[in-house]
C-alpha cells in the first residue's frame, strides 16, 4: 500500500517537473506541437526600439492583470502568445480556485479591485454585464458563431470574447485496452460490464476521477440525467421550474438517478475519488494504475507530457437516444473590467484573442476543443476520434445553464450532496431532499 502511494507521489512530482522542462524546451519554437507546453521567456518579452532590440524591464511596463480559474500549468501557451504579442505590457495571470472564483471576483468588483481582464462563464458574464462591471465587446466578436455570441449576450451586446469549447470526456489508455482485448462500449450497460471485467477479472481500477471538486460529481450525474430525463419533454422544463423558485430535485430526479447509483454500486465511482483532485487523478492514470480518466481538453497536454508513450483514446460520458453525449459547450470567455484604469490595453489584449492566431494559442492549451470563430478549425489528434460523433450531432449539453442566475449556487449544493452519497454517508433520496431544503432556504433569503 505504501509503495503505491509513493509511486503516485513520484508520478505527480515527475508530472510537475515535466511540465516545467517541456516549457523550457519550447523556448523559441514558433508553432509547438499540441503536446508541448511553451514558456513565457525573457526572449518572448523583448521590445523593439528603432533598429535596436532591447530587453524589457518589468518595472517600466504597464501591468495588465488577468483573473482565471486555471493555474499557470493550464495557460502556458496562451501566456507565451500574449508575451510575444504584447512586449510592452507585463501580463500577469491571477489564479483563483474555481470553487471560490465567482465570490472573490464579486467582492473585488464591489471594492473596485478586480483585475483588468476576467475569465467568465455564461452566468458570470450576464450578472456582471447587468451590474455594469464589464464592458461590451461586441465590436470584437462579429466573426464568432451565434451560439458563442448568445452565450455572453446581454441587452443587445456581447460581453466576452469566447474561448474554445469546454467539455468532459473519458480518456482511455488504448495500450491497456489492446493488451487485455477490451472492446470500447457503446452504451451505459456495456460501459458498466466493461468496468466490471477490469475490476473483477483483471483486479485493476477502471477509472480515475478527481471528485474532491463538487462540479465533477455534479457533471457525472448531469450526464446520466441528460440521457434519461433532461432530453424528455417534461425533463426539458426542469430549468424553468427551478427558475420559478421551486426546488423539485427529489420529485423530478430521484427515479432517474438510479443509473448514476449503478456506477457507485459497481465501484466505478468510489469513495477514494473524493480525496483526489484532478492532478492526483491524472497521476494515477499516467502511472497506468487505471484504464480511464475523466477529464477535459485542458488535461490533454498534462497527460501527454507526463507519459508521452501512452496511446490515448476517448469516450463520451453518456449515450442518449440520439447517440453519444457529453456535458459541455461554450462556457468560458474573456471579459474586460469596465472600471479598469488600463481599459484600452485590456481591450487590445482581448481583441487579439478574437482572431485565428489568438484562438490557436487558446487551443494549444485545450487540445481537443473546438473554436467558435467562423471558418476556423484546428486539427485535433486522433485520440479525440472517439468523441467526434458528439460534435457532429451537436450533442454537447449544459443543463445547469438553464437553472437561472442562481444556477452555480444550486449546482454547488447538488454536487456537494452527491459527494455525501459517494462517501456512503446518505442515500440518493435523502441527498435530493437536502438539496431541496437548502435551495428553498436560499430562495427564501
Amino acid at each position: 500500500m505504501g509503495s503505491k502511494r509513493l509511486k503516485k507521489t513520484l508520478v505527480s512530482v515527475v508530472l510537475d517537473m515535466a511540465l516545467i522542462a517541456s516549457a523550457l524546451l519550447g523556448c523559441g519554437v514558433q508553432n509547438p506541437q499540441p503536446d508541448k507546453i511553451e514558456a513565457v521567456t525573457e526572449s518572448a518579452s523583448e521590445g523593439v526600439t528603432g533598429n535596436a532590440t532591447e530587453k524589457r524591464t518589468d518595472q517600466n511596463l504597464e501591468t495588465i492583470r488577468v483573473a482565471t480559474w486555471y493555474d499557470n500549468s493550464y495557460t502556458s501557451n496562451l501566456r507565451a502568445y500574449l508575451a510575444r504579442r504584447f512586449p510592452n505590457y507585463k501580463i500577469e495571470f491571477v489564479y483563483i480556485d474555481k470553487a471560490h472564483y465567482e465570490p472573490i471576483i464579486d467582492a473585488q468588483f464591489t471594492f473596485k479591485g478586480a483585475p483588468d481582464i476576467i475569465y467568465v462563464d455564461q452566468v458570470m458574464a450576464r450578472k456582471n454585464a447587468r451590474n455594469g462591471n464589464i464592458t461590451p465587446l461586441t465590436a470584437y466578436c462579429s466573426n464568432f458563431e451565434t451560439e458563442s455570441l448568445e452565450a455572453f449576450w446581454y441587452d443587445k451586446d456581447t460581453y466576452a470574447v469566447p474561448s474554445t469549447s469546454c467539455f468532459e470526456c473519458i480518456y482511455l489508455n488504448k495500450g491497456l485496452f489492446d493488451k487485455y482485448g477490451i472492446k470500447e462500449p457503446h452504451n451505459i450497460d456495456e460501459f458498466i460490464e466493461m468496468c466490471d471485467f477490469i475490476r473483477l477479472g483483471k483486479k485493476m481500477k477502471p477509472l480515475s476521477a478527481g471528485m474532491i471538486d463538487y462540479e465533477a460529481v455534479s457533471s457525472s450525474a448531469q450526464s446520466i440525467l441528460q440521457m434519461n430525463f433532461f432530453g424528455t419533454e417534461y425533463g426539458s422544463g426542469f430549468g424553468a421550474r427551478i427558475k420559478d423558485g421551486r426546488s423539485i430535485f427529489y420529485n423530478d430526479l430521484n427515479e432517474y438517478l438510479v443509473e448514476w447509483e449503478r456506477l457507485l454500486k459497481h465501484q466505478i465511482f468510489t469513495a477514494d475519488m473524493y480525496t483526489m483532485d484532478k492532478q492526483a487523478a491524472i497521476a494515477e492514470f499516467v502511472a497506468e494504475e487505471s484504464f480511464m480518466l475523466i477529464g477535459g481538453p485542458e488535461d490533454y497536454n498534462r497527460i501527454r507530457v507526463a507519459n508521452p508513450e501512452m496511446e490515448l483514446g476517448t469516450l463520451p460520458t453518456g449515450w442518449g437516444r440520439n447517440g453519444p453525449i457529453m456535458i459541455g459547450g461554450c462556457n468560458c470567455g474573456f471579459a474586460v473590467n469596465a472600471s479598469s484604469i488600463n481599459i484600452d490595453a485590456a481591450k487590445e489584449i482581448v481583441a487579439s484573442l478574437s482572431n485565428h492566431e489568438g484562438q490557436f494559442a487558446i487551443w494549444k492549451d485545450r487540445v481537443g476543443s473546438r473554436s467558435y470563430l467562423r471558418k476556423t478549425t484546428f486539427d485535433n489528434p486522433v485520440a479525440f476520434e472517439g468523441i467526434e460523433e458528439v460534435f457532429e450531432k451537436n450533442q454537447l449539453y449544459m443543463p445547469v445553464l438553464g437553472w437561472g442566475d442562481s444556477g452555480p449556487d444550486i449546482n454547488m449544493i447538488f454536487g456537494k450532496e452527491l459527494q455525501q452519497v459517494l462517501l456512503g454517508k446518505e442515500p440518493i433520496n435523502m441527498a435530493l431532499m437536502q438539496v431541496d431544503i437548502k435551495v428553498n432556504n436560499m430562495y427564501d433569503k
